[in-house]
């Protein structure tokens, strides 16, 4: 009669099975990087339009899915026009995203004109019911007026499906351009902000918008570059969905403009550098939440929120809170 005892584990299992630990986890950053970058780039438009009229613009979403909508029907004419040369199909898609970039950057400015301007004097709560209709406006015109709008479109595929391997994680060259993009962008705002006479006037307007304009700042240029660039921000964020997830509806720019604002806030409404910090976390927390709580997925928008309630409960200023060398 044999004693029977327990088999000791296999190390090579237990090798096998950290290893694909590892790699989830590793793969859960890779997309918790991909999703801050979109909700950073929109949670610093909003940070703009704050600084410069202390107002809530929340038709950024709006800008974000119309810029998607706007190169995606683009490239698919360019698609469908022939073969055409890899460097020539690239200097073409990238006229088609910078043209795209700046007719939605074009749209923030109308809106500005149109339907914030005239309630500067007047309750805060008038320019926000009024961007919230034109985001909805916006919506609706691409849900009835783009071709096949209130399906689920696809965007074209631009890059090739190859990419480089780090270490077992494999980076597709779609997600090296993302990020790529999302540096550039940041730098780029960051040499706006402190480097250019018309990033110092959005600053000063940020701090004190009559006594800019006592010094002699044209206010209403200021806030157009503003207008502009933030919607430029939606955009290229919008392009990033496109790129990475290849889906998107004419209804998504609504929740992507409500984390992009939850970000802001929980960075601190009112700073860059809080948005970019607010994106990301907002990001890892639905991202890690969807991988690793069982059901997480189905309810991951809960658990970016829940970080917003908690900051609005302990930290109303958010990680970096109202500074006034950081505010624009």
């Amino acid at each position: 009669m044999s004693v029977g005892f327990p088999r000791p584990t296999d190390d090579s299992t237990l090798l096998v099975k950290e290893h694909a630990v590892s790699l989830v986890f590793l793969l859960q950053i890779k997309n918790s990087i991909m999703l801050g970058a979109q909700y950073s780039l929109i949670a610093i438009g909003f940070t703009l339009f704050f600084g410069a009229l202390n107002v809530v613009v929340f038709c950024q979403g709006a800008f974000y899915i119309l810029a998607t909508f706007i190169g995606a029907g683009l490239l698919s004419l360019l698609i469908g026009a022939g073969h055409l040369g890899p460097i020539v199909f690239g200097c073409v898609a990238f006229a088609i995203f910078f043209l795209s970039m700046c007719l939605t950057g074009l749209v923030g400015v109308l809106v500005e004109r149109t339907t914030i301007k005239p309630f500067r004097n007047a309750p805060l709560v008038m320019p926000i019911l009024s961007t919230i209709g034109v985001g909805i406006v916006i919506e609706q015109l691409l849900k009835l007026f783009y071709p096949q709008g209130s399906n689920p479109q696809v965007f074209p595929e631009i890059f090739p499906l190859t990419g480089v391997m780090l270490g077992d994680l494999f980076i597709s060259v779609s997600e090296l351009v993302i990020l790529a993009i999302t540096i550039v962008t940041l730098v780029a705002i960051w040499f706006f902000i402190k480097k250019t006479k018309i990033g110092s006037h959005v600053v000063a307007i940020s701090q004190d918008f009559e006594a800019a304009a006592l010094m002699g700042i044209n206010v209403d240029r200021a806030i157009m570059v503003t207008f502009f660039i933030g919607a430029c921000l939606a955009a290229i964020a919008g392009f990033m969905n496109g790129i990475y997830y290849t889906v998107f509806r004419y209804d998504m720019g609504a929740m992507a403009g409500i984390k992009g604002f939850s970000a802001s806030v929980v960075g601190g409404l009112g700073s860059v550098y809080g948005a970019v910090l607010g994106g990301f976390l907002m990001a890892f927390t639905e991202t890690f939440a969807a991988a690793y709580i069982p059901g997480g997925s189905a309810i991951r928008d809960v658990f970016s929120f829940g970080i917003l309630l908690l900051f609005l409960i302990l930290r109303p200023s958010g990680i970096i809170g109202e500074k006034a060398l950081d505010k624009v």
